[in-house]
C-alpha cells in the first residue's frame, strides 16, 4: 500500500521537475483542496505555472516519505533561480510584483497529502519562507548563520550539542 499511496505524489513531483502543467495537476482530483482552498486540477496547474514563472529552473526533491493509512508526509527540498515574478501568491505570496533577483535558493517543505482512490485530494506544505526571503536578499537575517541554530546545518547544531546547549 505505502507505493501505491506515494505513486500520485511522485507523478505530481515529476510533472514539476518537468515543468510541465497537466502532469503536475493530473495527480489531483477534480475538487483537490491546496492549503484548505478548493482549487482542483485547474487551479493546481495554475499554481505550477506560477512556480516557473518566478523560478524556471525549479526543481524538488523528495528527501524522506512517510505513509499512514491515506496520508503521505514528504520532506522535500526546493532549490531554483529567481528569475521572475509569480501573478498568484504562491510560496506564500510573497514574491507577487517583486523584481526577480537572479540569487539561487534552496529551501526545505514538509508536505502534506491525502490519497484516495489513487488521487491526491488535499495537499497543505510547511514551507521556510523566511529563510527563502533572506536568500532573495528581500529580509536581513536577525543572526548569522553560524548562530541560527535552526538554520545552521549541522556545523551549528553540532557545535550546540557539543557545547552541551541543546
Amino acid at each position: 500500500m505505502t507505493g501505491g499511496t506515494l505513486d500520485p505524489v511522485r507523478r505530481h513531483i515529476d510533472g514539476a521537475n518537468r515543468h510541465d502543467a497537466d502532469a503536475f495537476a493530473a495527480p489531483f482530483s477534480v475538487n483537490a483542496t491546496n492549503h484548505g482552498r478548493l482549487v482542483g486540477r485547474e487551479g493546481l496547474r495554475r499554481v505550477g505555472q506560477n512556480l516557473w514563472a518566478a523560478f524556471p529552473d525549479i526543481h524538488f526533491e523528495i528527501e524522506t516519505s512517510v505513509v499512514q493509512g491515506d496520508i503521505a508526509m514528504c520532506e522535500m527540498t526546493m532549490t531554483g533561480t529567481h528569475l521572475g515574478s509569480p501573478e498568484m501568491r504562491v510560496l506564500g505570496g510573497l514574491l507577487v510584483g517583486v523584481q526577480p533577483s537572479g540569487r539561487a535558493v534552496k529551501q526545505h517543505q514538509m508536505h502534506l497529502f491525502r490519497i484516495v482512490a489513487g488521487e491526491i485530494t488535499e495537499h497543505r506544505a510547511v514551507r521556510d519562507d523566511l529563510g527563502l526571503m533572506e536568500q532573495l536578499g528581500l529580509m536581513e537575517a536577525n543572526a548569522p548563520p553560524e548562530e541560527d541554530i535552526s538554520r545552521g546545518g549541522s556545523d551549528a547544531s553540532t557545535r550546540q550539542m557539543q557545547q552541551g546547549r541543546t
